[in-house]
């Protein structure tokens, strides 16, 4: 009699201090930042994983933020803009104290064309070329970054934007 009650405490202590992993949600792209789905200059980064967790005492100190564990796996590379096959899941445990998280895992999404990511913007260690003179463009705005800057200064639709800005870069 007194094993069968040592068994069934012991079994019940097993339940109480255990915790519980649930999947949320399996998403294709996740992103916290507004970036250009179109862009031809992303690339798919390494498997990374972000949370946001949260204490509990007797109750829970908060919420967890799905947004700040999505920023949290994001930040893990400057030139991320996303996350791509995302998974995402709750893990708790409580028992008077404890913690509730928001788990994030996903491939990073690599944005080549934002500054310093080595995309457009001239790297640091290719030496600058400068064309001769006698083959600048005999257009009002001599260069390319003339032109782009004068086009980005139009308030033309996405469309009319992306053709005018092949024809400058001769595509």
């Amino acid at each position: 009699m007194r094993s069968i009650n040592f068994l069934s405490i012991a079994i019940a202590a097993m339940v109480m201090l255990s915790g519980c992993s649930t999947r949320v949600a399996d998403l294709t792209v996740a992103s916290t930042k507004n970036f250009n789905t179109q862009s031809g200059a992303l690339t798919s980064g390494k498997r990374v994983e972000g949370t946001d967790r949260i204490a509990v005492v007797l109750i829970p100190l908060g919420t967890p933020s799905i947004e700040t564990a999505i920023d949290n796996a994001i930040e893990s590379d400057r030139c991320a803009v996303g996350l791509s096959d995302v998974v995402l899941s709750n893990k708790f445990f409580v028992f008077l104290v404890g913690y509730v998280e928001l788990n994030v895992k996903g491939n990073l999404i690599l944005d080549s064309s934002q500054p310093g990511c080595g995309g457009t913007a001239p790297s640091a260690y290719a030496p600058q070329r400068q064309a001769p003179a006698a083959q600048k463009p005999a257009t009002p705005y001599s260069t390319r970054e003339q032109q782009i800057q004068r086009l980005q200064q139009q308030n033309l639709p996405y469309e009319e934007y992306q053709r005018r800005y092949k024809e400058i870069m001769g595509e």
